[in-house]
């Protein structure tokens, strides 16, 4: 079964098969990169544990794997709050995934004609898109199309994906200052075009510059680098949903 079927089918597990611990990550990574949680913002257990249905077990063993992902930070004071965004760290993280995509499509199986077809309707779609999440959606939706599943090595795959997820935060802001979205689309058709040519040295180099658009002057980051406040001054701990929305 090609990438495309899968994606279009949906293979995803019921939460219900994971561990508490895993589901609490899930949700709470999910508010993390949709701006729920703010960067800086205090995460009380009990309350997460609350509004999750659970003990503060599995939220505190969440919170833990999150702050080994780069989603979290812990001070020995005052306890979970959410990591910074730092143009440092975000710049970083691009110029790692272009690195990466870049070797990955050269060296990996190529896409077959149907995913090469899917990633174009998806193209299409994000034209279409509705709204910003939807068209960011999208977005995520290509990259991983394209390099996805068995015929990317088992490194590759799983060093990309900590990435992509810790470059989420970054990527819902940033592309509210994008380029035009048709220009970004016109970037993955080409990518798509060379690879249909058989040419995965030009989509390969063609996928590393798509990915360094932010790094150009002007590009508007949202990074505070601080704590909620943005003085370096931390806020009272966040109480009832506050905490956790």
């Amino acid at each position: 079964m090609s990438i495309a079927e899968r994606r279009r089918g949906g293979d995803e597990l019921p939460m219900r098969e994971a561990p508490l611990r895993e589901q609490a990550r899930q949700v709470l990574r999910r508010w993390l990169i949709e701006g729920e949680l703010e960067p800086g913002q205090d995460l009380n257990e009990r309350l997460i544990g609350d509004r999750l249905g659970v003990s503060r077990t599995p939220v505190r063993e969440a919170l833990l794997l999150l702050t080994l992902e780069g989603f979290v930070s812990m001070s020995p004071y005052e306890g979970y709050y959410v990591a910074p965004l730092t143009r440092e760290e975000g710049e970083d993280l691009y110029r790692l995934i272009a690195l990466m995509e870049h070797q990955a499509l050269v060296r990996c199986e190529p896409p077959s004609a149907e995913d090469l077809v899917f990633l174009d309707e998806l193209s299409d779609r994000r034209l279409e898109a509705p709204s910003h999440d939807e068209s960011v959606e999208l977005d995520r939706e290509w990259h991983r199309t394209l390099l996805a599943g068995e015929r990317v090595g088992r490194v590759y795959r799983e060093e990309l994906t900590r990435l992509r997820n810790r470059l989420d935060r970054y990527e819902r802001a940033l592309l509210l200052d994008a380029p035009n979205r048709a220009s970004l689309v016109g970037e993955h058709r080409a990518i798509v075009a060379a690879l249909r040519r058989g040419d995965r040295d030009e989509a390969g180099r063609l996928l590393e510059e798509h990915w360094l658009w932010p790094l150009s002057p002007g590009v508007r980051w949202p990074t505070d680098g601080e704590r909620a406040n943005g003085d370096g001054s931390a806020d009272d701990e966040a109480t009832g949903e506050d905490a956790v929305s």
